[in-house]
């Protein structure tokens, strides 16, 4: 089997397109108990008549590595997906999925209600729900007086 050589432009490349995602994504970094941020996983963000809903890729992280927190109308989700394929005598020949620690942070409208939301967690998708408030159904009633 030929062994892989490792073209440094090719590595220079990949290291400078991490770290301009990264700086690009600056904004939506949050500081958690968390001293560095190494990935952003992808999301979704959606409205039904219903609620408006988040759904955020985290596969190969289990539940329990997963935090969840509101702040006011602040949404932060962060945690860490390890590399744990460290085996004696491994050698990679290429290594695109991201691990370490991760963050994202997304601002809720004032129509939804953050004390009634909702998160599950199945084959590495998060989804959170918050249901939109609902509106009064009876006319409000002006009244115009003479000045």
């Amino acid at each position: 089997m030929a062994k892989w050589e490792i073209n440094p432009w090719v590595e220079f490349q990949n290291m400078r397109d991490e770290i301009l995602r990264f700086l690009e994504d600056k904004k939506d970094i949050v500081s958690t108990s968390l001293v560095h941020v190494l990935w952003k996983p992808k999301a979704d963000v959606y409205e039904t008549l219903d609620a408006l809903v988040i759904e955020v890729e985290l596969p190969g992280v289990t539940e329990k590595k997963i935090g969840l927190e509101v702040k006011g109308r602040e949404v932060r989700i962060y945690g860490e997906r390890r590399l744990e394929k460290d085996v004696q005598g491994t050698e990679y020949h290429l290594l695109e999925r991201s691990y370490g620690p991760f963050a994202r942070k997304f601002l809720l409208p004032d129509y939804v209600d953050v004390n009634q939301s909702s998160a599950k967690f199945k084959n590495g998708v998060l989804v959170i729900a918050f249901p939109k408030i609902k509106q009064s159904a009876q006319p409000i009633k002006i009244v115009v007086t003479e000045e």
